[in-house]
């Protein structure tokens, strides 16, 4: 299995159920966000911080392209370029 055929499986789930898979991403971004906040409340963030936020903008991200997608109702392949 190549990388483009990998990316096309996850754009189909994407664009069969974009609400779905867009709360999913959110709830995701606001875990990883919980999470930041309990290591840097136990003094252990600062190495992991970085990496966490990285993860939380890119779920949000994911998921604020897949509120429009499903909106718009177009197509998903129209949404990488």
């Amino acid at each position: 299995m190549n990388n483009s055929h990998f990316t096309k499986r996850i754009n189909r789930l994407g664009a069969k159920r974009p609400l779905t898979v867009a709360r999913l991403r959110i709830a995701i971004g606001i875990w990883l966000l919980c999470v930041m906040a309990v290591l840097y409340a136990s003094g252990h963030g600062g190495q992991w911080a970085w990496l966490l936020a990285l993860g939380t903008v890119v779920h949000f991200g994911y998921a604020y392209r897949l509120f429009r997608f499903a909106r718009r109702g177009s197509d998903p392949s129209a949404m990488l370029g």
